[in-house]
């Protein structure tokens, strides 16, 4: 600063430092500016994080202390279809004095008595009279012989405990003394050679065990307190041995994988012991009416190969979830692919057990109920598959329209819970979707799910699979028994009935594909 004039004096020097610093603040501020963007970026994605680990402990309070199943988002799927009937595309109207109007329902129903009538129409029954005596039959008060004018009735169950009896074949032998010829009589096919257990109580202990879910040990206590002694591993040879002689019945059923034009498919864990490791059941489940049947395939890996091998030669539609391990069906040609709204549907149901308020979620899953409402008329209905087609084309097609609107309006955090349940309906899209253009696929997986269920219900009871071997075999009688089900046959009369024929099998006598439950002749089991 001049002292003479009192007033600064600005050199080149003062100037440039002056542009210098100047620069400085300038880069600073903007690298400040830059720190503090980068920063509330950093925050906006610790608080998505935070709120997803919410969502997440939310959940996980739901599946542990909540209803185990799909009750309350079948509940709310129910209410979505009881309060809005019209079947009109749009947003739920606000209530107004016309709209609060009572209206008036009339229906019957079936009037509530006590208890609960057992029918016992089916059972051998026993009648006991309980008299009065001659001397009974005289009036106390003034002689005369007593007139019945009615009577008095009334059942109890009786429970007679099962028997085990003893079949001795004897076989009487004959010889010629002239020229020392020997014949003897032949007794029947056993399924089991040298074994004692005939096809009535091997076909006991496998429905004990894969349709009652009593483990080998179980059925052998018993057996002791029926006053017989069979040991455990006694039982599980039975069980290994009747698979193995009845594996032409099991080529037989895979045979018919391709033999089919509408399958389902899926695929459950189970622990196996003697690796210490997890197996799969893989199940396909046929919906051909003329050919129902459901067969499980174990395998020690959950690869899509296995699917893959299996399925090879198969030409149709197959329907399964949104496990990865099916995208080389989506690719192919030969193949129709068909999604399952159950998986999408429970994904926003997760969603709506764990919000405090209704949102996206809650609107998803009440269109999806409306869907379901229309598989529900066409089963009431019964219609065919061609007028299933139709109605899911006039009706189904408008509301798929509404979803894909509503989950693609806004995209919320991918890791979030309902982010997860949008990007997993938009991805499988194309599957969900197709199904109203065929009137013989189904709208979820769940017929196949519900096959499974047996199993999963009997793996909390006997825990694990011994090896490899018992668990292709264990599959093999699931199949069955299920498939049994399916057509309306008595598992039990029916694996005794192949019991007997396993040794025309081997030898080639029988056809096994005449005793498949869905196409054997069932005068035979009677």
């Amino acid at each position: 600063m001049c002292l003479e004039h009192k007033k600064p004096c600005f050199t080149k020097e003062n100037f440039s430092v002056l542009l210098d610093l100047n620069s400085k603040l300038t880069e600073k501020l903007e690298s400040t500016i830059e720190e503090n963007k980068q920063l509330h970026e950093d925050q906006k994605a610790l608080e998505n994080q935070i709120a997803c680990y919410i969502e997440q402990l939310r959940l996980n309070k739901v599946k542990q202390f909540g209803q185990k199943t799909e009750a309350s988002g079948q509940l709310e799927l129910l209410l979505s279809v009881a309060f809005d009937e019209t079947g009109e595309i749009g947003q739920p109207e606000e209530e107004t004095e016309e709209s609060l109007l009572i209206e008036s329902i009339n229906y019957t129903r079936k009037k509530k008595t006590t208890g609960r009538r057992i029918d016992t129409s089916k059972l051998a029954r026993e009648v006991i009279i309980h008299d009065l005596s001659e001397d009974e039959k005289c009036c106390g008060k003034c002689g005369n012989q007593l007139k019945r004018f009615g009577e008095d009735r009334s059942e109890q169950l009786e429970y007679i405990p099962s028997q085990l009896k003893v079949i001795e074949h004897v076989c009487p032998k004959y010889s010629c003394r002239c020229c020392e010829t020997v014949r003897s009589g032949s007794k029947p096919d056993t399924p089991l050679p040298k074994s004692m257990a005939a096809p009535s109580l091997i076909a006991e202990v496998i429905i004990k065990k894969y349709e009652h879910h009593l483990p080998w040990y179980r059925q052998s206590k018993i057996f002791t307190q029926d006053g017989l002694d069979i040991p455990a591993n006694t039982i599980c040879n039975w069980f290994l041995g009747s698979g193995e002689v009845l594996e032409p019945l099991r080529i037989a059923l895979k045979e018919q994988i391709n033999n089919t034009k509408i399958l389902q498919a899926d695929e459950t864990p189970v622990k196996v012991l003697k690796k210490n490791a997890r197996g799969y059941m893989w199940g396909y489940h046929s919906l051909e009416p003329d050919n129902r049947f459901v067969l499980f395939e174990y395998n020690k890996s959950r690869s899509g190969k296995t699917a893959s091998d299996n399925l090879e030669k198969y030409r149709g539609i197959l329907q399964t979830d949104g496990y990865g391990g099916y995208n080389s069906f989506r690719a192919r040609d030969d193949i129709i692919s068909l999604g399952c709204w159950a998986h999408c549907r429970r994904k926003f149901t997760d969603v709506v057990k764990i919000s405090s308020k209704s949102g996206k979620a809650h609107e998803v899953v009440k269109w999806i109920g409306k869907l379901y409402q229309i598989e529900s008329e066409a089963r009431e209905k019964n219609l065919s598959f061609d007028a299933r087609k139709e109605l899911r084309q006039s009706q189904a097609s408008p509301i798929l329209r509404k979803i894909r609107e509503i989950i693609t309006k806004s995209i919320p955090p991918p890791k979030s819970a309902l982010g997860k349940a949008i990007t997993y309906a938009l991805n499988q899209w194309g599957d969900l979707t197709r199904y109203v253009d065929h009137g013989e696929g189904e709208i979820d997986n769940n017929l196949i799910e519900n096959q499974i269920r047996p199993f999963a219900v009997g793996r909390k009871n006997w825990l694990f699979l011994g090896n490899e071997r018992s668990g292709k075999i264990a599959a093999f009688f699931y199949s069955l028994i299920q498939t049994c089900r399916l057509n309306g046959i008595d598992p039990r009369k029916y694996l005794i009935h192949v019991l007997t024929k396993a040794a025309g099998m081997r030898r080639g006598e029988v056809d096994p594909k005449n005793l498949l439950p869905q196409f054997i002749d069932r005068s035979l089991l009677d």
